[in-house]
């Protein structure tokens, strides 16, 4: 008799550990609802109008993606530190919100193929570069001991954490300060994309300047679920595969932003980011 209970024992504590192991696949579509996450403080492509509604770039892209998979879409606006979090507990379905791919988001989510390539370029503290003078990534990077800021979860610290000579790292909680700590001497460098940094530098005139050459080319992709059904990341990618053809949502795009772009990178217009070097 005690065998036997042993055995329905280990039965049943193997049958409890394997339903446990098995993760019911959810579809994002079913409700004919999207709902997109963003941080909407990111223009020209996630930000606000006047009358405080979604607006800009991946707001628009957002908009031409439920157009293609025939739902309505609901633009959910989030701290972008809190966008994979809120991923996982389906206050969203997807991550729109120009969000570098990386090998460490990539545990925790799935990427698509990308859709942007942001040039990440470097907010430098005055003082800083008045005695360094720096002019490319690889001088930066061989100065010893810089002090290097930026948001929790953003790509840009990654970078000189693994390239740089001897780094500081210090993570803050959003580009704000970050931005703040450049400006008041506590930091050295924040590595951004360069439409914000164009706009810090802007608001900051005599306290910093822009490194132009890029540290790198930042993948921008969307993010979904690991239990997502395999067809949604299969639709989202032939969305992408279609956005560069003749009349598409690059074309469209760029007659909105081209003008808005080249205010703040004289010169340049969507094609700036569509490039990976």
């Amino acid at each position: 008799m005690k065998k036997i209970f042993t055995l329905l024992l280990v039965l049943a504590i193997g049958l409890t550990l394997s339903a446990c192991g098995t993760e019911e696949l959810y579809d994002p579509l079913e409700d004919g609802v999207l709902t997109v996450g963003m941080d909407l403080r990111w223009a020209p492509f996630e930000t606000k109008d006047a009358a405080g509604n979604p607006s800009g770039i991946s707001v628009d892209l957002a908009y031409e993606l439920g157009r293609y998979l025939d739902v309505k879409v609901e633009i959910v606006d989030l701290e972008f530190g809190s966008l994979i979090a809120s991923l996982s507990t389906r206050e969203i379905d997807v991550i729109l919100a120009s969000m570098s791919i990386t090998e460490d988001r990539a545990q925790s989510i799935n990427f698509t193929d990308p859709y942007f390539y942001f040039p990440l370029i470097t907010v430098l503290n005055q003082d800083f570069q008045d005695a360094n003078n720096v002019t490319t990534k690889d001088e930066l990077f061989a100065v010893d001991g810089v002090r290097y800021v930026g948001p929790r979860s953003f790509v840009s610290l990654a970078i000189p954490e693994a390239e740089a000579l001897n780094p500081v790292i210090l993570e803050v909680n959003d580009a704000s300060a970050a931005v703040l700590e450049v400006v008041t001497g506590n930091s050295d460098a924040f590595i951004i994309s360069a439409s914000s940094a164009v706009e810090f530098q802007a608001s900051n005139p005599t306290t910093t300047t822009i490194m132009w050459d890029p540290v790198d080319y930042s993948p921008i992709g969307m993010g979904t679920r690991k239990n997502d059904v395999p067809e949604f990341q299969e639709l989202l990618n032939d969305f992408i595969d279609q956005l560069d053809r003749e009349g598409g949502s690059y074309d469209r795009l760029g007659l909105l932003y081209d003008g808005v772009i080249a205010e703040g990178l004289p010169g340049q217009g969507l094609e700036f980011y569509l490039k990976d070097e």
